[in-house]
């Protein structure tokens, strides 16, 4: 197993799922946890989410693999926290 980094562009349709993704972690669990548990939360499993993808290739384990560590993937979903949470702050949930 090594380290394997992807090579992609920020114009693939999958950053928007990754930033959906993020905003949806912190609104869903932000209210069961609150939301700057969420954030935190989301910030550890997206980036976790991509060195999983650094080592297990999508070859060998389908969905759960990828095609090697995404900064890219990672930034996006982490704006998508950030966003969430910016929502929390702004409409007084917190």
């Amino acid at each position: 197993m090594s380290w394997r980094w992807a090579h992609d562009d920020w114009d693939k349709p999958d950053k928007l799922g990754h930033l959906i993704g993020g905003a949806v972690w912190v609104l869903v669990l932000g209210a069961l946890w609150g939301p700057w548990q969420a954030f935190l939360s989301g910030l550890a499993f997206w980036w976790a989410w991509e060195v999983k993808d650094a080592f297990v290739r999508w070859e060998d384990a389908g969905w759960f693999g990828g095609d090697g560590f995404s900064w890219k993937d990672a930034v996006a979903s982490s704006a998508g926290c950030a966003l969430a949470l910016v929502a929390y702050l702004i409409g007084g949930a917190v």
